[in-house]
């Protein structure tokens, strides 16, 4: 009797476990696009949108927009700062050849999460 009992549970937990298995979607919450700063087209505020192509330099692809809020988080050369400290220091890393920008942002919002730039 005890192993019918166990049989029925193995296979009635098989069955309930099915669903999880067949479902192999894969869900991006963060899109983190490494691209150069000349490439990025800041806003006047913290609550505004950017623009950014996600590439490096000279490249065709069209620009992608995203809200940059008060919980965005800046970074430059590893030092989180203010938005104002960062669109200072962006405006000088922008011009470098050989500078580096990181920009992290929600997919389903559209809201930046993090810019990261380095000289």
């Amino acid at each position: 009797m005890n192993i019918r009992i166990w049989k029925a549970l193995a296979i009635l937990g098989l069955a309930l476990s099915q669903p999880a298995v067949a479902d192999n979607e894969t869900l991006v919450l963060v899109n983190a696009v490494e691209t150069s700063p000349s490439n990025i087209i800041l806003p006047a505020s913290t609550n505004g949108m950017m623009s950014f192509k996600p590439c490096d330099k000279g490249c065709d692809e069209e620009y992608e927009r995203a809200r940059i809020t008060e919980g965005t988080r800046f970074v430059v050369d590893g030092k989180a700062v203010n938005f104002e400290d960062f669109r200072n220091a962006f405006a000088v890393i922008r011009g470098n050849d050989d500078s580096y920008a990181l920009v992290s942002y929600d997919t389903k919002t559209k809201t930046v999460t993090s810019i990261d730039v380095a000289p």
